[in-house]
């Protein structure tokens, strides 16, 4: 008998270079939420057979795993998500740094991942995983973390030797937003004082699926929607304005560590751009004895003048992904 507390628990992730098979795995994360897990769809046998009993036995019908991973936003790491979340990278050597554009791919195929897991009971490889969402978050005084949500194939056995980057993480404090008119004007817009802010990249994933096999064969993401949330104070009519006039505006979020750069000259850099977005909802919160604050709710859309949605771009010591 092997008992173990979830700190024993190692999660990594590998590219796939042919969808479905397993890949090795390139970068082992330190997480804080997983529930990442093997699931399986049970059918009962409800026959009638002279009984008062409701079935007479039950099969299992699919096998797949899905669940949740998430912890504080690494440099390096992300961006083994990010590739799988918008499907196409370009990278640019900085040195010692490199610079890494992840785009939408127009694809119902995006790239595939291997989840890997160690445990005291044994370790596994999820070949075929697909991201079904990733929010990024962030606090005053508190973490900017990620959570990913995901989908593949059950587990297979695997043997994995589990080594951890010596990486620092991004921090709440080190967070800007910005609005402004056009992605253009984004650099020298102002920096918008925040309390809490949420980015939320969702994907509609399909199964594809035979009657000659229990496990999924495929999985397609057939639609991308993005969706944000602010809390700032409120102390101008600015966003309920935007909100009730109907405002397109570009949006960028970017986390600078300025702390620890690399090798004295770049900085680990994560900076989300969407060229379009509008205000779906804006709420004031009136309380006795607190500030007045409120509550930004935005939408992002494709902007059919630049023909693009979102560009998210990485700085780090990663030389590929």
């Amino acid at each position: 008998m092997s008992i173990f507390t979830g700190k024993k628990v190692g999660v990594g992730v590998g590219l796939e270079s042919t969808r479905g098979q397993k890949a090795n795995i390139a970068y082992w994360m330190p997480w804080t939420d997983n529930t990442f897990i093997d699931k399986a769809n049970i059918e009962s046998e409800a026959g009638v057979v002279d009984t008062l009993m409701d079935s007479i036995g039950s099969e299992v019908t699919k096998q797949r795993a899905e669940g949740t991973i998430g912890g504080q936003v690494y440099p390096n790491g992300i961006g083994f998500f990010l590739k799988a979340l918008l499907g196409a990278v370009a990278t640019t050597a900085k040195s010692p740094a490199y610079e890494h554009l992840f785009t939408l791919l127009e694809s119902n195929t995006h790239p595939t991942l291997t989840i890997g897991a160690s445990t005291p009971l044994g370790s596994s490889s999820y070949p075929l995983a697909m991201i079904e969402s990733m929010d990024l978050n962030a606090e005053v005084w508190g973490k900017f973390t990620a959570s990913v949500k995901l989908r593949s194939k059950k587990g297979e056995t695997a043997t994995h030797t589990v080594q951890y980057q010596d990486e620092q993480w991004f921090v709440a404090n080190m967070l800007k937003v910005f609005f402004a008119d056009s992605v253009a004007k984004l650099d020298t817009a102002q920096n918008i004082c925040l309390q809490s802010i949420t980015v939320s990249i969702q994907k509609e994933i399909k199964d594809i699926e035979c009657l000659s096999s229990i496990d999924p064969i495929d999985y397609i993401n057939a639609g991308v929607s993005i969706e944000g949330s602010m809390e700032m104070i409120f102390e101008n009519n600015t966003y309920k304005d935007l909100f009730l006039n109907g405002t397109p505006k570009a949006f960028r979020m970017i986390a600078e560590d300025t702390k620890h750069p690399i090798n004295g000259s770049h900085n680990n850099t994560l900076q989300i751009d969407l060229s379009k977005i509008q205000i779906t909802d804006w709420t004031p919160a009136y309380t006795v004895d607190d500030i007045t604050k409120q509550s930004v709710k935005f939408k992002g859309h494709y902007d059919v003048k630049t023909k693009k949605a979102i560009e998210i771009k990485l700085k780090n010591t990663q030389a590929n992904y």
